[in-house]
């Protein structure tokens, strides 16, 4: 029963995000270190604001999630980087796609009376899934206004080990992948390119950044374009690479 969890959160100010983002990167170490089915754990600044921060969480199951939340190492840091004074969430999103099965009692408790979460169904995609091949790059993008087949024609371009497509009650449509390689397949351009508002893509290789983003300005119709090449975590586990 894996799920995503998606924050967005406000820090009180600029030094608090960055001390936050500190804590953030120690508790990555931990459950990198310690918990493999922590799929995806990623924190970075928004790019509207150094005050505002952004976590992309991917779990394979309950137990791991909440196996890595008892840790006591980890639980210093959090300890440390969230409190009433360090800021709160302005969102917090459980996207899953089993919605018709209920989580366990303690799960649903985090989840409800401590993140406060909304949960939203995956409209298509997976949280997971492997390659035979090597990976080329580890990079994870977030396309907000998206229009209905930008999922479909990503996967011909790019091999994703996660992509997930949902919707917001207002109707927004968007896209969470993790990108590993890039198709060697020349794909037909078409005559109307697919729409998206925004997107932001997260990689600490500015190379495979502009090689990601020359493919996507060619395919796609986009808006404005967010790049993020500092993060705490990790985009994808290490004992998958």
């Amino acid at each position: 029963m894996s799920f995503l969890l998606h924050v967005e959160f406000d820090a009180t100010s600029e030094s608090t995000a960055t001390k936050i983002l500190e804590c953030l990167s120690g508790m990555a170490d931990i459950v990198h270190r310690d918990y493999p089915e922590v799929y995806t754990y990623v924190f970075r600044y928004a790019n509207e604001s150094k005050r505002k921060l952004i976590f992309t969480e991917i779990y394979a199951n309950e137990q791991v999630f909440l196996d890595h939340g008892r840790d006591p190492e980890f639980g210093k840091f959090l300890q440390i980087g969230f409190n009433p004074t360090t800021g709160k969430s302005r969102k917090e999103l459980c996207i899953r796609n089993d919605m018709n099965t209920p989580l366990s009692q303690l799960t649903a408790s985090i989840l409800d009376n401590y993140l406060h979460v909304t949960y939203i169904p995956v409209q298509q995609g997976f949280f997971h899934r492997n390659f035979n091949e090597k990976s080329e790059m580890n990079l994870l993008i977030l396309c907000r206004g998206c229009d209905e087949d930008v999922s479909e024609q990503l996967n011909t371009l790019v091999n994703c080990v996660t992509s997930i497509t949902f919707e917001e009650s207002d109707g927004n449509r968007q896209l969470i992948a993790v990108i590993t390689n890039i198709s060697n397949e020349k794909q037909s351009i078409k005559d109307k390119k697919s729409l998206i508002d925004t997107i932001e893509i997260v990689c600490s290789n500015e190379e495979i950044i502009r090689k990601f983003k020359n493919i996507i300005e060619n395919y796609f119709q986009i808006q404005s374009i967010h790049i993020q090449t500092s993060f705490s975590g990790y985009i994808r586990h290490k004992s998958f690479l």
